[in-house]
């Protein structure tokens, strides 16, 4: 591992061996704040996201890998596939992400902002040159991803409730002709 967290960062599709690691990530403290009821394990991963990692789910699994140890989990997903999103968030044609850094050596290195910046530039924008607008929606608590998006041009929007969570989520979003460029330290 890097010590300065500038480490070579890169994105392999999640494959069903990878469905341990993600149980682990899961169940880490810093990572159930945010991401409740994980999967038990491999078996009940697989039944949650097997269709996702064969390609039958509009939603792609990423694992990102920094000097080619797995490190965290990336996911892309078209807004509209999702109706009840679709409603809350208002951006039609919108690719929604979602991340977790499940390594907990890896938190407050800098590795989420790169990590964001290169997935949208080298993965998002290439698979999806059509959508407008790219968006996440995070906890309204947790300040740390805010701060992450807004450091990358992100602009927070609405604040959303989602059915079956207790705290709201905010629409973070940026054109996508807006998105990250550039790699950042």
């Amino acid at each position: 591992m890097s010590e300065s967290g500038d480490g070579t960062i890169a994105f392999r599709r999640m494959r069903e061996d990878d469905l341990g690691l993600l149980v682990r990530w899961r169940h880490e403290p810093h990572v159930l704040r945010w991401f409740r009821d994980p999967p038990s394990n491999v078996e009940d991963a697989m039944d949650r996201y097997g269709d996702r990692l064969h390609g039958d789910h509009p939603t792609r699994m990423w694992v990102v890998e920094e000097d080619g140890e797995p490190v965290a989990q990336v996911q892309d997903f078209p807004i509209d596939a999702e109706d009840e999103l679709a409603v809350r968030v208002q951006l039609p044609g919108a690719v929604g992400f979602d991340y977790l850094i499940g390594d907990p050596d890896r938190i407050g290195r800098g590795l989420g902002t790169r990590m964001i910046a290169q997935y949208l530039r080298q993965v998002v924008r290439r698979d999806h040159p059509d959508a407008p607008w790219l968006v996440a929606c995070p906890d309204a608590r947790n300040a740390a991803s805010l701060r992450v998006l807004d450091k990358l041009g992100f602009t927070q929007r609405q604040w959303i409730q989602v059915p079956g969570e207790e705290y709201a989520q905010i629409v973070c979003r940026i054109a996508a002709d807006d998105a990250p460029t550039v790699s950042y330290p």
